[in-house]
């Protein structure tokens, strides 16, 4: 995968395609910069509560007692196959939790598996070793932190440019909790660690270990006792030596359990309230953030450790939110425009019952990799699939789930999320590509097999 770009030169070259397409379904040139500046900050709100997400995830996913557990599990597989296999379905377990989660713990448990295969004199291939984290990203749709599950289930969440027919809403329990959702998350967590496992190089000179810097760096954490007390540190947030080594009122404030503890209600209270007095329909993104930020708290216990561990956090998530605005501005030539009618009417054309789940499927996944964020597809893409499942006489359901699994399907070519992944392995997009290309390919079959089955067919409805 030498010739993949970084991902920044990506969205360069998706923002060009994107607007030439635009001018070949007629737009006008000052019509195109237009629409791409009609849609750049259409995404801030999102943006800002993805951002949160992902850093709360990364805090939950880096705490001690998650790292503890993530280092016990390393230490499980005994060959190459049972290594890449387990990282995947950890991964693709935390995925189901939160994209977030699921993104840091699969780069967390890989880099964990390399280390102690490492020690162990078992020759592991590290490239592989994180795509198999990153296939988290490749069912996280089907997860309670589903974007376009998430905005439906919630009226209020529901864009204006979205179908009269569809403000009522659509229940979580008819799209993550539908049978095509569950039969494919089933499938997914049997096939792909599989899928993985059997890519690893047979021979030692095609495998690339963990790198030294990267060992020494694991190793030095593990020095490192996790519940060890906080070391003196100056109110001013300096180090404290000699005559400011005493403990100050400060530092007990920022060192307090108590504090770090009860602002934990908070956050809980909101979460409790809202799912006690709606029901888990009720969960949004807001409310999932909520209870993300309650753990988050309670795993670093003390202020100080928390605000240190966020420092470190934010830093994941910067050269995504540098890129939002730019797929908000591809969203903006796709509805700003008649591009997006175009692509899925191309799809509408030619759809029954029976084939429209694997062609808006396709559909789904191409679009994601112009816009890869699964909240903003929905708003660009949704109106058009339910539109199309309308007029096909389909439960409107179905508009949702497909857009679920066209989304995550294609983020195994689309090195957006990868980013934070990427950064904390040490690693480019173009070395993991052609392994996550592979459970793409495995992840197509699933999916097209069990909404041809339980949406095209209407078996089980």
């Amino acid at each position: 995968m030498e010739y993949v770009p970084d991902p920044y030169v990506l969205v360069i070259i998706l923002t060009l395609i994107a607007a030439v397409g635009a001018l070949l379904v007629g737009t006008s040139p000052t019509g195109v910069m237009d629409a791409w500046f009609g849609g750049v900050w259409t995404l801030l709100v999102f943006m800002a509560q993805f951002a949160l997400t992902l850093m709360v995830g990364d805090a939950i996913a880096k705490s001690p007692a998650v790292s503890r557990l993530l280092r016990r599990i390393a230490g499980l597989p005994k060959s190459q196959f049972s290594a890449v296999a387990l990282t995947s379905f950890v991964a693709m377990l935390a995925g189901l939790i939160s994209w977030a989660i699921g993104l840091i713990v699969g780069a967390v448990i890989a880099r964990q598996v390399a280390f102690r295969g490492k020690e162990k004199g078992l020759k592991l291939h590290y490239p592989l070793l994180i795509a198999a984290g990153y296939t988290a990203l490749m069912i996280w749709h089907s997860g309670i932190t589903t974007s376009s599950g998430l905005i439906m289930a919630d009226p209020a969440a529901i864009p204006s440019t979205f179908p009269e027919y569809a403000q009522g809403g659509i229940p979580l329990g008819e799209t993550i909790g539908s049978l095509t959702n569950i039969v494919t998350v089933v499938l997914l967590l049997a096939v792909i660690p599989l899928v993985m496992g059997s890519l690893h190089p047979k021979g030692s000179e095609d495998i690339t270990e963990l790198p030294e810097n990267v060992y020494d760096e694991i190793a030095t954490g593990l020095q490192t006792k996790d519940d060890a007390p906080d070391s003196g540190v100056a109110a001013d947030g300096g180090v404290a030596t000699g005559e400011q080594s005493r403990v100050t009122a400060a530092d007990r404030l920022n060192n307090s359990r108590f504090l770090g503890l009860i602002i934990a209600l908070f956050p809980a209270y909101y979460f409790l309230s809202d799912v006690l007095q709606s029901g888990l329909g009720a969960i949004n993104l807001n409310t999932i953030n909520a209870f993300f930020i309650f753990c988050a708290i309670v795993l670093w216990v003390t202020p100080k450790r928390i605000v240190t561990q966020m420092d470190k956090s934010v830093k994941n998530v910067a050269g995504i939110l540098f890129q939002f605005p730019f797929y908000a501005g591809i969203a903006g030539l796709l509805t700003g425009t008649a591009l997006a009618a175009a692509i899925a009417g191309f799809f509408a054309d030619i759809a029954t019952p029976l084939t429209w789940p694997v062609l808006g499927l396709i559909s789904a996944g191409i679009v994601n990799v112009f816009v890869p964020s699964g909240g903003g597809q929905w708003v660009a893409q949704g109106p058009i699939l339910l539109e199309t499942t309308r007029e096909l006489g389909m439960p409107l359901y179905t508009a949702v789930v497909i857009e679920m699994m066209g989304d995550q399907l294609t983020n195994m070519i689309q090195p957006f999320w990868a980013v934070p992944a990427l950064a904390l392995a040490q690693l480019r997009a173009r070395d993991i590509l052609g392994y996550t290309t592979v459970a793409m390919v495995a992840g197509f079959i699933i999916m097209a097999i069990t909404m041809t089955l339980f949406l095209g067919m209407g078996i089980g409805a």
